[in-house]
């Protein structure tokens, strides 16, 4: 696992210009590039670039001994063509749950106290006060309990929500109430107010929220994703919010994206569209940079480094 010695990087800096220099600086043994993807590098930094270009990208390099992602998932496609070779993989798990728990707290207090009809009152000069509802007492449920669910956990428990957890693990979590596996997902979902999505997309997930899933959920309940678009069956959301069923969706995440502008969601009532965005904060960049330098640090000096992915299950 040890990088002594010249090493080829390939660094995608995305719009980072800062980042090569620090990164040069922290391993000056290794010969950092920011383009290019013939054979032959031996590490690769993902700090910003489309999944299909990093999935390119490792699928021809058949000697890619690490590659680290700022990202708190990996994408499918990428775990796919690494999941068979010695590539050590790692992610940004722990940097995002914070600004994302943030993001999700804001729209659920939104949506509690009508913000969004507010908004439209004050751009139509309308005195319109409106009877809210309060966040505390209300259940939340969390699919995904890493980093993201459990921060988002934390957060909505100290506003005085009661919070419910499910997740592909055994044994209970401390920041939530009670935690449910996939065999209890009916009950899991027929007793909550608002569903937070925060899983990564894996085979398990994929389409985990259809049609069924989200008739299940009390009339009136909100839902908010944050985790991966196509873990919610678009056309049944759609069905959902214009039946009436649902209360309206908060979504940052989606199937295809950009979201394309002729679909749907972008026009229907009781949704709040954010372009995945969601743990795009200042500080959640430099606790990604702090992380990468650290991540650096340890594997140029033959140490394991933080957040290794187990590429069968995903993260």
């Amino acid at each position: 696992m040890t990088a002594a010695g010249p090493v080829r990087v390939r660094l995608f800096p995305g719009d980072a210009k800062h980042l090569p220099a620090r990164v040069r600086q922290v391993w000056p043994a290794a010969e950092v590039q920011v383009s290019g993807d013939d054979d032959g590098f031996d590490a690769a930094l993902v700090w910003d670039a489309d999944e299909a270009e990093t999935t390119r990208f490792a699928a021809r390099q058949t000697g890619l001994r690490w590659l680290h992602t700022r990202a708190s998932g990996i994408p499918v496609q990428l775990a796919s063509v690494l999941r068979d070779r010695d590539t050590l993989v790692t992610n940004g798990a722990g940097t995002h749950g914070l600004a994302v728990a943030e993001h999700v707290a804001g729209l659920l207090l939104a949506h509690y106290r009508r913000l969004p009809a507010l908004l439209d009152a004050q751009r139509a000069g309308r005195w319109q006060p409106l009877v809210a509802r309060e966040i505390r007492g209300r259940t939340v449920g969390v699919i995904g309990l890493g980093d993201l669910g459990r921060s988002t956990a934390r957060l909505l428990t100290a506003l005085g929500a009661v919070v419910v957890g499910l997740r592909r693990g055994h044994g209970e979590v401390p920041e939530v109430e009670r935690t449910y596996r996939a065999d209890r997902l009916a009950e899991f979902l027929g007793q909550l107010d608002a569903l937070v999505i925060a899983a990564p997309l894996t085979a398990e997930t994929r389409s985990m929220i259809g049609e069924r899933e989200l008739a299940l959920l009390p009339a009136g309940a909100y839902l908010v994703n944050v985790g991966r678009g196509p873990i919610v069956r678009e056309d049944a959301l759609v069905g959902a919010l214009e039946s009436g069923h649902l209360a309206g969706a908060a979504l940052d995440v989606f199937a295809q994206e950009p979201l394309p502008s002729t679909s749907r969601l972008w026009s229907l009532p009781g949704i709040v569209i954010t372009p995945h965005c969601a743990d795009s904060t200042e500080e959640t960049d430099q606790r990604c940079l702090d992380l990468l330098l650290e991540q650096i640090r340890r594997y140029g000096s033959g140490r394991r480094p933080h957040n290794v992915v187990d590429l069968a299950r995903g993260y």
